[in-house]
């Protein structure tokens, strides 16, 4: 018996599995090709000052307990202009080609050496050989050759380019990129702040602009997180669990071909749900309120960031409601006014006014009333990283970014307590267009009426259930 309805639990999540569309390509089929790595260094490059050099380093191994390591994720910069995914590596740009050991470079990436007996516990490295084949990238070197052979002379260059220099734990993971950033800063004993802030500022205009090619990436990531909010809103009933709910977000995450999560799942309930970060999502037996989720996928280094607020019994109390109704409008209203030449702090100014006359009405605010009832900012761009490199002033065409207005009323508010422990937040995708906006999270439902239709159907928790009896 007990063989049985394991077996009809596996079979419950893999009809799930194949009832939502899948985006799985292998490791290295991600959707960059080389000759956009290519073109995104080309492109810092002609951006560069005269006679500059630029040194980027990627991230350092974390140690997560003991002897085990966190699953490891490339620098965002680092990634963008090689895409490559491994670490202990260096990459050095040129604004001028170099005369390298007899070569005219003008880019050189160093990386670990093939170990194979490394490999069987870790996994296959490219090494020299399969950077060059399937990165494209000509002039690449060992990592322990770093500043040394090929020599790279830093005092011929009037700038020296580099930022976020790795904080390095310590252990054999992480000895080679200490001595690399170690050799860097003995050339480099005190880069010059400016000099940093160009290449922070250079890369803030390539990535607040994404291609073609990062914008259909970003729309399958914001498919996934959507797909997932859709499901968990079916298995939100009174009974479930903050955590099994980020489990249904996080299974269809990985059913539809999705690495990881874009940044730290969030499924806070009641008062919980007015704690901006909440991660811990460990209160169980759900039974009334609001869950706010703000949870989203990771798909090929590029992340969705879409919240959701539903009512655990799966209709909104009158109180809830009204909250709700009010960041509904906020959001729809920053979303109108979302164009090019539009600028990007504007649409955080419409919200706030929206959320001010709205609070006032229902009485939980005095008109002109300063609050802390919308501690927050209300867009960021999106891309590699959840909160990703981009300006804030004119909106321009390929910018992609969240808009996010809430209201948070924690319990002990200065406020009737009806209102206490209702949390509302609302967060879509958005890209500017040549002529608007598209509303990339458009398809998951928003309206009250939308989402309590919704959250009537039958979800996998409580099919998985059923199966259990």
């Amino acid at each position: 018996m007990k063989r049985n309805t394991l077996y009809l639990s596996f079979c419950i999540l893999i009809s799930l599995a194949f009832s939502i569309p899948s985006f799985a390509q292998s490791w290295f089929d991600d959707g960059l090709s080389p000759e956009f790595h290519q073109g995104r260094r080309d492109l810092l490059r002609e951006k560069m000052p005269e006679n500059a050099v630029a040194v980027f380093f990627n991230n350092p191994v974390k140690n997560r307990s003991n002897d085990t390591e966190f699953e490891y994720r490339p620098n965002s910069d680092f990634y963008y202009l090689t895409g490559f995914r491994e670490p202990n590596a260096a990459l050095i740009i040129f604004k001028t080609p170099q005369n390298i050991a007899g070569e005219m470079v003008s880019e050189m990436i160093f990386v670990q050496p093939r170990d194979p007996s490394r490999e069987q516990w870790d996994g296959e490295r490219l090494g020299i050989e399969g950077v060059k084949d399937k990165l494209k990238i000509k002039h690449t070197y060992l990592n322990t050759d770093f500043l040394k052979n090929p020599a790279v002379d830093f005092d011929k260059f009037s700038q020296t380019l580099s930022f976020n220099l790795p904080e390095i734990e310590g252990g054999r993971h992480n000895a080679t990129l200490r001595a690399m950033v170690d050799a860097f800063k003995a050339v480099n004993p005190s880069p010059a702040r400016p000099a940093d802030q160009i290449l922070s500022q250079i890369m803030n205009q390539m990535r607040g602009i994404k291609t073609a090619e990062e914008i259909e990436i970003l729309r399958k990531a914001v498919a996934i997180s959507g797909h997932g909010h859709i499901e968990s809103f079916k298995s939100i009933k009174p009974g479930v669990s903050e955590r099994a709910i980020q489990g249904v977000h996080e299974f269809v995450h990985k059913a539809m071909g999705a690495e990881y999560v874009g940044y730290g799942s969030i499924a806070g309930a009641g008062n919980n749900s007015t704690i901006l970060h909440y991660v811990y999502n460990s209160v169980r037996d759900l039974q009334e309120g609001v869950i706010l989720m703000d949870i989203g996928a990771e798909y090929r280094g590029y992340s969705g960031d879409i919240t959701r607020t539903v009512p655990v019994k799966g209709k909104f109390s009158p109180e809830e409601k009204a909250i709700y109704e009010i960041v509904l409008k906020a959001l729809e209203e920053s979303t109108k006014a979302s164009k090019p030449g539009a600028d990007f702090r504007t649409l955080g100014q419409i919200s706030k006014e929206v959320i001010d006359a709205g609070l006032a009405d229902l009485g939980i605010i005095k008109k002109g009333q300063n609050h802390r009832y919308l501690p927050h900012g209300v867009s960021h761009h999106l891309g590699l990283d959840v909160h990703d490199r981009g300006g804030y002033g004119p909106l321009e065409p390929g910018m992609v970014f969240t808009i996010e207005p809430g209201i948070y009323i924690p319990e002990g508010s200065d406020c009737d307590p009806k209102w206490w422990g209702i949390g509302i937040r609302i967060e879509d995708n958005i890209l500017i267009t040549e002529n608007g906006h598209e509303n990339l999270s458009e398809f998951v439902p928003r309206s009250v009426a939308d989402i309590e239709k919704v959250m009537q159907e039958e979800g996998v928790l409580q099919k998985l259930m059923k199966s259990m009896e």
